[in-house]
């Protein structure tokens, strides 16, 4: 059976992205280009939640936070107070409670998003919750102001 991103046409992807929103929170397979880590030796990608921020004008890249169940105590004291607490009970697809790391925006390139998504978004984060993760992800020590305009977090 062919893969999702092997059905679809340049305009297709672009159309698929355009169903991709500001708090939705998708699951898939990142790797290290898009700055995550592999837990396993010999592992190239792992499965993380993530929440959409932004996208480019040009719509060839999505920003996001990754979602972690703990907070990485070997991160930096400011980092590690960046983390906005995600609760169960709010949202009760994240089956735990949860962190969304809002030190780093990360990025992903359309085609490697449309060649793991699975047309399966999770969740969307609250208006008031988004509004507080944006606020944390533009306050980290780690972003650029050229980085936060190109997914449009700020003017």
């Amino acid at each position: 059976m062919a893969k999702l991103a092997e059905r679809l046409t340049g305009s297709s992807k672009q159309n698929l992205l355009s169903t991709i929103d500001r708090g939705d929170v998708i699951r898939m397979k990142l790797t290290p280009e898009e700055g995550i880590t592999p837990k396993n030796e010999g592992d190239d990608s792992r499965n993380k939640y993530f929440i959409v921020l932004g996208k480019t004008n040009d719509g060839k890249l999505i920003g996001f936070v990754v979602i972690n169940s703990q907070i990485n105590n070997n991160l930096s004291e400011p980092l590690q107070q960046l983390h906005y607490p995600l609760a169960v009970s709010k949202y009760a697809f994240l089956l735990k409670n949860r962190y969304a790391d809002c030190g780093e925006l990360k990025e992903i390139t359309l085609e490697n998003f449309t060649d793991r998504y699975n047309c399966r978004s999770f969740g969307k984060i609250d208006e008031e919750d988004l509004r507080l993760i944006t606020e944390a992800v533009i306050s980290s020590p780690k972003e650029t102001k050229k980085n936060l305009r190109k997914f449009g977090l700020i003017e």
